[in-house]
């Protein structure tokens, strides 16, 4: 999270901890999500940082009314679902879905290979605004019904947002929050999700090393085992040696292919290490 969203929430979970209710003039969508008028606020609290899989951001919890749940998104904000790992994405999206982006991606990163200047062995994914190649259409893949899963979530829990506060501005009070909060449905979602796309995401290995641990959607296959243990790290030669290939949901990630490689195949690519204390 960067510090600006992070900031965003303290703001919102602060404003909303100094009042003690809720406007009793609340927009009708509000209402009709069970949010009662005037509402004592029993608490509120910062529950996106908890974890990666909550959609909303700020919980607030109302005296005998149902709680508003709020997803936060700064008004400049490019990435709506952060990298999406196997297990979330069949949860969210299904194994047909799976099928269809693992086929499309290993296609995109066949065609990528030559032009890439850099070396990869798997593609992860983001979801937001995005351009230039590395750009797939949301649509292409998806509907209108999983745009609002990544946006609010899947279900009726507390980690599912029911509304949207988009903004780069602090509320000045509640009443400012309230008024500055958007339902999730099919005219706001069309709005915010202008431009939406699938962020394919090629990691390369020698200069990026969290990144690695991500789930990925296709893989790298060589064609066949070399001789001996073999250094490389340019992107020709890497890609005359394989091609990439579909990848089943087993949560495989860049490490697994790198190991991989050198194990069965005797290609060494180098990555970069995690910096010592």
């Amino acid at each position: 999270m960067s510090k600006k969203s992070d900031a965003l929430e303290m703001a919102l979970e602060a404003t909303g901890k100094l009042a003690k209710n809720i406007p009793t003039d609340i927009p009708e969508w509000l209402i009709q999500l069970g949010v009662r008028p005037g509402a004592r606020i029993v608490n509120v609290t910062r529950i996106g940082n908890k974890d990666k899989n909550n959609k909303t951001d700020i919980l607030m919890e109302l005296e005998n009314s149902e709680a508003i749940k709020i997803s936060a998104k700064l008004s400049s904000a490019h990435y709506f679902g952060n990298w999406y790992g196997h297990i979330r994405f069949l949860e969210e999206f299904g194994e047909e879905a799976f099928n269809k982006l693992t086929t499309d991606i290993t296609s995109w990163a066949n065609t990528w290979t030559q032009t890439a200047i850099a070396p990869f062995v798997g593609v992860s994914i983001c979801f937001g605004k995005r351009s230039g190649r590395t750009a797939k259409e949301f649509l292409d893949i998806f509907n209108y019904e999983d745009i609002v899963k990544i946006v609010a979530g899947v279900g009726n829990g507390e980690n599912v947002a029911n509304c949207l506060y988009i903004s780069s501005t602090h509320p000045q009070n509640i009443e400012d929050l309230i008024t500055n909060l958007r339902p999730i449905n099919e005219e706001v979602i069309e709005d915010i999700s202008k431009n939406f796309k699938i962020a394919y995401r090629p990691i390369n290995p020698l200069t990026e090393e969290s990144n690695r641990g991500k789930n990925i959607y296709t893989k790298f296959k060589p064609y066949h085992k070399l001789n001996s243990l073999t250094k490389v790290s340019n992107p020709n030669e890497l890609f005359k040696l394989g091609e990439f290939v579909e990848v089943e949901p087993n949560r495989i990630n860049h490490n697994h292919v790198l190991n991989n490689l050198e194990e069965s195949f005797n290609i060494y690519i180098p990555r970069k290490q995690k910096k010592k204390n």
